[in-house]
């Protein structure tokens, strides 16, 4: 081990990172150790860099050799902590590509016996406090499947043996498969475990590659929770990469403000298709009234904005209470969207398809408060009262899908009106309505309802998409584990750009980590934060937990596809 103090002027915090180099086990990459280095430094940790043994043995099953290595590093660390300065019970190990196979080796087998005892050192726990995986090597065989490394034990996972595990890896990586799997396997064990998956970027890299760069805000939030950081650590952790990000994403924020500029001047356009405050349903009322002034409110279909076809046109909309009282709302017949326009609006729209199981609408927190927050952005808001509950007889996304696709033709036929981009129209949705927007992608291309009139000629696929905890993507009884209605497009220039987000004690977490490998295998640029805890439902709402983080990161993925920062490599950085 190569041993580095925090640099002068910053105060040491006892916290120890044990960074393991990749290379295939043949030779040791050393540029991602000056980078963990530098960030460890800046933030007052100390930094030990693993120059374990290579090349790989052929005899050697499970790289129990390397493995010693970190075992005896780690027991070394622990025993000489007091001469060196550090806390024993705070050692971090990091480790990149098949040093992130090392450092999982170690998580889950630190007690597994690979050496003779040398001395009393090794009596001690070689058990790391936690570990960082950059997109991991090796955690699969064969790389793109789902079939651990069986050297790693993960049926032997658990919170007592596993430390808390954060993984971070670029969808177009192959080594992707082996993060996911690896996910699946630590949130059924209860390990407390993320996974951050960014767009592009290949394999390899760390502070020389943005977004991959951005891992190491939630690596150091995650750290925090498990007690390894302290808030001023979690504190100069953002600063550090906010500082590395200045440079190069300077220029193109402000050429997005002067855009924003340009277009204050139409944002008082009103639609002429409103529907009168006196046709307003009881749910479109509340709604209404929680912004002032009112939004605009738009019947999706033509007419009394009810569907002939509907076997449950006669519902009367009601207003079911919970203990929170936010609106809900179910019954609905006559689907309506209601128009959030921002102050300062930048072109681009989304269309908001709130949750509730098909069968009612949290439309207040996974609708109306999501508007806000995208205008705060500059982001034209479009929240959807789809139908529900589901209709006898029919799929329980029949008539939402219809709505849906309506709601997403009739904004972009009316683009000039809502001074927006017809070319910048996503969909963003929560549980059932994050299968909704799913579905608005794999069925852009199938009428789902008879054309009503001249709208209905115009596309209905979205421009990028945001699924938020979405539910019902997964059947057990299909060759890939996804829902038969995520049928594959003909080509990956047929998908948008899709986010998610989940949290990993949600029930629907494996949902959107199966969809994932659906996306790495079309070559979509995908990206995907798999969140500590936080339930399911949260919303926007700090009660989330971890999960409540899905709001910074999305909107920093938002702002690189409008930016063209989705794939960059910095140079000079190191």
């Amino acid at each position: 081990m190569i041993l580095f103090d925090p640099p002068a002027g910053v105060e040491a915090t006892g916290t120890t990172i044990l960074f393991a180099p990749g290379g295939g086990y043949g030779r040791l990459s050393l540029p991602n150790a000056v980078d963990i280095c530098h960030w460890a430094g800046a933030i007052g940790a100390h930094c030990a860099v693993l120059k374990y043994r290579v090349p790989r043995a052929a005899d050697d099953p499970g790289h129990r050799v390397p493995l010693s290595d970190a075992q005896r590093a780690v027991r070394l660390l622990r025993t000489g902590a007091a001469d060196l300065g550090i806390d024993a019970n705070k050692i971090i190990m990091i480790g990149s590509s098949a040093g992130g196979h090392l450092a999982f080796n170690l998580a889950n087998n630190h007690g597994e016996s690979t050496y003779a005892a040398e001395d009393a050192t090794d009596t001690i726990s070689a058990r790391p406090d936690a570990v960082v995986l950059m997109y991991p090597a090796y955690l699969t065989q064969p790389t793109e499947s789902l079939t651990a490394d069986p050297h790693l034990q993960l049926d032997q996972l658990s919170p007592e043996r596993t430390p808390p595990t954060l993984m971070t890896v670029t969808r177009s990586d192959k080594f992707t498969w082996g993060a996911v799997n690896t996910m699946l396997q630590l949130r059924q064990a209860k390990v407390p475990a993320e996974l951050h998956v960014f767009p592009e970027g290949g394999h390899g890299g760390c502070f020389d590659k943005y977004p991959l760069m951005e891992f190491v805000r939630p690596a150091a939030r995650f750290l925090k929770d498990q007690g390894l950081f302290t808030e001023a650590m979690q504190h100069e952790s953002n600063a550090f990469l906010d500082r590395l990000e200045a440079t190069f994403l300077k220029r193109r924020v402000g050429q997005q403000e002067v855009s924003k500029t340009e277009t204050v001047k139409l944002a008082a356009t009103k639609s002429d298709a409103a529907v009168h405050p006196s046709d307003w349903t009881e749910g479109d009322r509340q709604l209404a009234a929680l912004r002032k002034p009112a939004p605009e409110i738009i019947s999706i279909w033509p007419g009394d904005g009810k569907r002939d076809d509907d076997p449950a046109a006669v519902l009367q909309e009601e207003l079911p209470q919970r203990p929170d009282g936010l609106v809900r709302i179910t019954n609905v017949s006559r689907p309506t969207i209601h128009v959030w326009r921002p102050a300062h609006p930048d072109g681009r729209a989304v269309v908001i398809f709130p949750g509730g199981a098909y069968n009612a609408l949290a439309a207040e927190h996974e609708g109306t408060q999501i508007a806000q927050w995208l205008c705060d952005q500059g982001i034209t808001a479009f929240v959807t009262k789809y139908r529900v509950p589901r209709r006898d007889g029919l799929d329980k996304h029949a008539v939402a899908l219809q709505d849906a696709q309506r709601a997403i033709r009739l904004v972009r036929s009316r683009a000039d009106v809502f001074d927006i981009d017809p070319q910048q129209i996503g969909v963003l949705g929560f549980s059932a309505g994050g299968n909704l927007a799913a579905l608005t992608v794999h069925h852009s291309d199938r009428q789902s309802y008879p054309p009503a009139d001249s709208i209905d000629a115009v596309r209905a696929n979205p421009d990028f998409a945001i699924l938020i905890y979405p539910a019902y993507l997964t059947a057990e009884d299909t060759a890939d584990g996804l829902d038969p209605m995520i049928q594959p497009l003909k080509s990956s220039k047929d998908y948008p750009p899709i986010y998610l987000a989940v949290a990993a004690d949600d029930r629907f977490a494996p949902d959107s980590l199966h969809y994932l490998l659906h996306l790495h295998r079309a070559k979509v640029p995908a990206e995907l934060h798999v969140y500590a805890s936080g339930g399911h439902g949260k919303g926007l709402r700090e009660s989330g937990g971890p999960f409540a983080q899905w709001t910074r990161s999305c909107a920093r993925w938002l702002a690189d596809w409008q930016n063209g920062t989705t794939n960059v490599i910095v140079e000079g950085s190191r």
